[in-house]
């Protein structure tokens, strides 16, 4: 009998599974969507959920035809099903391989260590769920600048808010998130960047710019010390963040996970 290996790929009946099926990522990165596309469809940005990278693990939840419902464990959410899992969605089942290895255990993390990650991603054009160097998303960006270094936050925005210890300006620093939310939805946010220090953001904008290191007052139109989390500027509600600094963030005893 020949020795098994750590990866191997699935096939794709190995996928039908009662319980689910821990896997691994096999390609530099992929593409998770809402659903299955259909044989030719081009796809598009709003049925992009998120992305997964090349050694992250997740479980196989089921499958159809040749894709599989995955959970993205590695990446934290709440608003899919109003409770704390992985990021689901549907991937391609050429993009997974068996899980034959742990996760390496987490380390220490510093702001110089995260924004050093998040400088790096400067000029990455904005794609809607990207997580990588082609294509990303704010949520996306800080998500990533803290995972590279085996500190998991949530992937999205909202989530993150939810999570991340509520500061004051005075308490900003490098590695800190500063939060908006349109003024009639204050409690939605739908935009995160990561504060530089000094007054200077490192944020991904929108569909058709990349990731750019700019000053609060260019972005919101009015200095950053004239500003409180929670503050109305012009048609945005700012709230400001943090998961390194001045305690535990709220993740450590409101985020269960498998």
């Amino acid at each position: 009998m020949k020795a098994s290996i750590a990866v191997v790929f699935l096939s794709v009946p190995a996928l039908f599974a009662a319980a689910p099926q821990s896997a691994v990522v096999v390609v530099p990165v992929a593409d998770v969507w809402s659903r299955p596309l259909a044989v030719g469809e081009k796809p598009t940005d709003d049925l992009r959920e998120t992305q997964v990278l090349i050694a992250e693990k997740v479980l196989i939840h089921e499958s159809s035809g040749s894709w599989a419902r995955i959970e993205a464990v590695e990446q934290p959410e709440f608003t899919h099903h109003n409770r704390w899992e992985g990021y689901p969605g549907w991937i391609s089942a050429n993009s997974l391989g068996y899980q034959g290895r742990g996760i390496p255990p987490g380390i220490s993390v510093g702001p110089v260590d995260v924004m050093k990650s998040a400088t790096k991603m400067i000029g990455a054009p904005y794609l809607w769920g990207g997580l990588s160097k082609s294509g990303i998303d704010c949520s996306g960006l800080a998500h990533l600048a803290y995972r590279k270094h085996e500190f998991r936050i949530p992937r999205d925005a909202h989530e993150q808010w939810m999570t991340a210890r509520r500061i004051k300006r005075a308490e900003l620093k490098p590695a800190d998130l500063i939060f908006s939310a349109k003024a009639d939805n204050p409690k939605k946010i739908t935009h995160v960047a990561l504060y530089a220090g000094k007054g200077m953001i490192i944020e991904a904008p929108q569909e058709g710019m990349a990731v750019r290191k700019i000053s609060f007052k260019e972005k919101y139109g009015k200095p950053l010390e004239e500003v409180e989390s929670e503050d109305r500027v012009g048609d945005r509600v700012l709230y400001f963040g943090s998961f390194l600094h001045g305690g535990p963030p709220t993740t450590s005893e409101g985020m269960t996970l498998k």
